[in-house]
């Protein structure tokens, strides 16, 4: 089936259904782990194959349970999961919605994993990473999937190359001052037809809003932070007022002054945005 990128699709109503499933696969990744009967020593420089399980419990304090390094071209670990038999309705979980042949690649989990998505939940993902709501003294949050990086932290390509769903699909913040950017948006190279951004549904601003002009003025001053000469900002009249217009509008530092081509004679609403 073709991927629908107009209209929302998430996982979200799969792992609703699976809170119970999460708690019980919970339970089970507690419980102690099988014995192959035929269990081999792993061996270097060669390709192991196993139908079990083989993993590695390091309950030492601070220490690192697997590494891996490598020099040259080749990636230091390469994960695979391939599609296998075709699961059944409550084969491997009480909600398991049956049909499920893969899943993620890497399943990754931070402190608790109570509330992670069930294995199922995480089919045709090349990564999975869960975290709980951070829980430590200092002010914080908790992440999933950390990208860091001097030049790009996270990158995601495809016919839809980062999507984001949850109560706030998409968080952007740029830095601290300096004129930072929090999200910068191209339509292709930005000079062609393409489309840098393109909203359905309402569009909030913190830079806009509403005032009233007091019956006798025709003029109003708006201080707002970040405003320049430079600014530009536009306004007109919310209240119905014959033969009364916004004449102008003229930033300068930390504010802007709207002027009508004469006063009112009753309070009179003027709605104003700053795009810069």
């Amino acid at each position: 089936m073709a991927l629908d990128t107009t209209a929302p699709r998430s996982r979200r109503s799969l792992l609703t259904a699976a809170a119970g499933g999460a708690a019980a696969l919970a339970a089970s990744a507690a419980a102690p782990l099988g014995v192959a009967a035929a269990a081999t020593n792993m061996q270097t420089e060669t390709a192991n194959t196993s139908a079990a399980e083989t993993s590695i419990d390091d309950s030492g304090d601070r220490t690192i349970g697997f590494k891996t390094t490598n020099v040259g071209v080749a990636p230091a670990l390469v994960v695979h999961n391939a599609a296998g038999v075709a699961t059944t309705d409550a084969e491997t979980d009480p909600t398991d919605p049956g049909g499920i042949t893969t899943s993620a690649g890497v399943y990754a989990t931070s402190a608790d994993a109570t509330d992670a998505a069930p294995f199922w939940a995480a089919t045709f993902t090349g990564v999975y990473g869960f975290a709980p709501t951070w829980s430590a003294p200092s002010p914080g949050f908790a992440q999933g999937v950390w990208g860091d990086s001097p030049d790009v932290g996270t990158l995601g390509t495809g016919d839809v190359g980062v999507r984001g769903e949850g109560f706030i699909g998409v968080v952007a913040a740029g830095g601290f001052g300096g004129g930072a950017t929090g999200l910068r948006a191209w339509g292709g190279d930005g000079t062609g037809d393409d489309i840098a951004i393109d909203v359905r549904g309402k569009a909030k601003f913190s830079r806009s809003g509403r005032t009233t002009i007091g019956a006798g003025r025709s003029s109003v001053k708006i201080t707002l932070k970040g405003t320049t000469s430079s600014s530009r900002v536009f306004a007109v009249l919310h209240s119905n007022r014959a033969s009364r217009y916004v004449r102008a509008v003229v930033p300068t530092t930390g504010s802007f002054t709207i002027y009508l081509n004469t006063s009112v004679t009753s309070a009179t609403y003027v709605a104003w945005f700053v795009i810069n």
